[in-house]
């Protein structure tokens, strides 16, 4: 019995100190992801697919076919506008890979960016955009 509490217990304590470890972050500083974001907003906004798709994994640029990309384009500029900018990322960590969120301002609105990398990685594995205008084009 006594040998469950300790195991138990160090398990717990094991959890506890994983958990409170700073997540870790792709092989690209803050700046070089702001950049790679900017470049793929800025290739969006001037319809320009291969731009778009330079610093994307071999995975997301399979997954993410021109037709696609117009699409992408359309629906941007319909909800959000021009992009503009972004903001510096935060950075949390979702089974091995490295999620950056960067608040991005349009012409319109404010987009929520998120952007994935494999932990340790310099290709964009994920893209993912939110905002205000763009949930309301989703109903």
């Amino acid at each position: 019995m006594k040998n469950t509490i300790l195991l138990t217990l160090l398990i717990i304590t094991g959890l506890l100190l994983t958990g409170c470890q700073p997540p870790k972050p792709a092989s690209l500083s803050n700046d070089q992801v702001v950049q790679a974001v900017d470049h793929v907003l800025s290739s969006v906004n001037s319809s320009d697919y291969q731009g778009f798709i330079v610093d994307f994994s071999d995975a997301m640029k399979t997954g993410f076919p021109q037709a696609q990309f117009t699409s992408l384009h359309g629906t941007l500029q319909n909800a959000s506008g021009n992009y503009v900018s972004c903001g510096q990322p935060t950075l949390t960590n979702s089974q091995g890979y490295a999620v950056y969120r960067l608040n991005c301002k349009f012409d319109k609105e404010n987009v929520m960016v998120t952007v994935t990398y494999q932990t340790a990685g310099n290709k964009i594995e994920g893209l993912f955009f939110d905002s205000t205008n763009l949930r309301k084009l989703g109903k």
